[in-house]
């Protein structure tokens, strides 16, 4: 089974994947920051549930207890991609440390979680940016069609959906043309969307209180509400602060921004066709660099807006129900920036920005199945056409427009099925299977796989000990940490019913491990039938 009659290798599809490495450091860093973490869209999104179903949350603090539980795991992948740089990241690791099915499981549930991911941002565009900038247009120009417009997009799926598909098809039209298409566009996106979120910074740093609570009393009572004070009031949130020390708040707000966060070392994925993937400083520089970036701008986001704002502001306005809240938008973090000197053109820029958030933070979502469908099928365990590669673009055109298919599909289902924090916290799940299982494989690989391990980047020690030995355990128990918040705190994923609901948690993790399990004894079967073992492939490192 070594060789075909033509005298070419039977393991793999071909004996080069025909991607290049086109991906610089700054692109990576780039992909890592708005994968994990797009500091506006997070704190647009963020800063709204974690104040609406914990109050008292402290954000700031939240956020940098999840960046210094990120560090293991950041340290851990890092060293195994510059140990084995090569496309499908977890899959490869896994495959050839620890078993060839549990990569079909690792890297399904990375697969899943990032499809979810994309979906996510999908859907988020037409909710948080487009209907919020038409209702914003409006309200500015005194135009009922634009506030109806703006209204709908967020509220009525019909409108969600349309305005989601035009996300999914730009994306799967730029895959097509190419890595370095790809990358301009996503840098481009995400320079426009850093400069609003910065503008919105800089107007909450000058801005008073004074001069926010002026500008809203005077915009919400044109659609019938009251002042700040009363829509305080009416959620009985005066004298509210955050309460770092109330552990029922902040632990599962950790829980709520590691769901942006826990993803820096995504750029695992690109290793394949990164430059210099090899070398662990810039792996290491890579995740940093984006874990560093977050963690600042997000907590720095936060301050900023509750200094303007006030806290017990923002909880209240944030709380469902409050009737003396009547702006027909959600009380999105650009909206409330842009109230605080509610000039047009200011007012147009911040809250313009945010459209170009989601498609920088879908590039990073579809990437990674869209490269999994492609090392499984350069392995031979799906079609050989989800592995062929445009000789021009270098782009993988069947996997691509593959995934696109199966967001749409995703996408209608969350749209018709789940709110936006439970399907942000299958995503969690779906990643939580993926790290520990990629955790134990880097506990074993100094040992079960030496030959790789002595001359690999991985082989580093600490007071003597190696460093894979510290950080493997570190990183499970701070999956323990997020998989335990999602049954003590019911409000993330359970529907608020622990006890008619708990099952799901397990459910969804261990339907994850049959279809990888599916997966791979299918495909094995299919391919012994015709003749080809498929454990030979997982003897070797892919080729470049």
């Amino acid at each position: 089974m070594a060789a075909q009659t033509d005298g070419t290798s039977q393991l793999f599809v071909r004996q080069s994947t025909g991607l290049v490495r086109e991906a610089s450091a700054l692109d990576a860093t780039i992909f890592n920051a708005v994968f994990s973490a797009p500091v506006g869209a997070t704190l647009a999104w963020g800063v709204f549930f974690a104040l609406s179903a914990f109050p008292g949350a402290d954000i700031v603090t939240a956020t940098i207890i999840a960046g210094v539980i990120n560090i293991p795991v950041l340290i851990m992948m890092a060293l195994l991609a510059s140990s084995m740089p090569r496309t499908g990241g977890d899959y490869v690791w896994v495959s050839r440390i620890l078993s060839p099915p549990l990569a079909l499981v690792s890297n399904f549930g990375a697969a899943l979680s990032a499809t979810i991911g994309a979906t996510f941002w999908a859907r988020y565009f037409p909710v948080f940016a487009l209907g919020p900038i038409l209702v914003t247009l409006g309200i500015t120009f005194d135009n009922s069609q634009l506030i109806e417009w703006g209204t709908n997009f967020q509220t009525k799926n019909e409108w969600i959906f349309a305005g989601a598909m035009v996300m999914v098809i730009l994306m799967g039209l730029i895959l097509t043309a190419g890595l370095k298409m790809t990358f301009a566009w996503q840098n481009t996106f995400w320079i426009i969307a850093s400069v609003g979120t910065f503008v919105a910074f800089a107007v909450l740093l000058i801005g008073t209180n004074s001069d926010f609570v002026a500008h809203f009393n005077e915009m919400n009572a044109k659609f019938g509400g009251g002042t700040a004070e009363a829509v305080i009031n009416a959620a009985n949130a005066t004298g509210v602060t955050p309460n770092p020390g109330d552990l029922s708040a902040t632990l599962p707000t950790v829980f709520v921004v590691m769901t942006f966060m826990m993803w820096n070392w995504w750029s695992v994925y690109l290793s394949g066709e990164l430059k210099s993937a090899s070398n662990r400083r810039r792996q290491m520089t890579t995740m940093f660099g984006a874990l560093i970036w977050d963690v600042l701008f997000i907590a720095l986001g936060a301050l900023l807006l509750f200094k303007v704002t006030g806290y017990n502001f923002m909880v209240a306005v944030n709380t469902a129900g409050n009737s003396a809240y009547a702006l027909p938008t959600g009380p999105w973090y650009h909206f409330m920036a842009s109230l605080v000197y509610n000039a047009p053109a200011l007012t147009f820029l911040i809250v313009g920005s945010f459209l170009f958030w989601s498609l920088p933070a879908m590039v990073g979502n579809t990437f990674m199945p869209i490269r999994t469908f492609f090392a499984w099928s350069f392995d031979r365990l799906l079609p050989e056409k989800l592995s062929e590669v445009n000789e021009r673009t270098h782009s993988p055109v069947w996997a691509i427009w593959l995934e696109m298919i199966i967001i749409t599909g995703m996408l209608i289902w969350s749209i018709a099925g789940t709110d936006f924090v439970t399907w942000l916290t299958l995503g969690v799940l779906a990643g939580v299977v993926t790290v520990v299982i990629v955790s134990i494989a880097a506990l074993v690989f100094p040992t079960r796989r030496p030959d790789l391990y002595q001359a690999s980047p991985a082989n580093v020690r600490f007071l003597g000990v190696p460093v894979l030995y510290i950080v493997a355990p570190l990183s499970i128990l701070c999956m323990a940490f997020l998989t335990w918040c999602t049954l003590a705190f019911p409000a993330l994923v359970l529907a608020g019913n622990f006890d008619q609901n708990w099952w799901q948690v397990p459910a969804f993790m261990g339907m994850i491990v049959v279809v990888g399990l599916v997966v791979y004894f299918g495909a094995k079967f299919i391919r012994r039938s015709q003749g080809v073992d498929i454990d030979l492939v997982y003897r070797e490192l892919p080729p470049e």
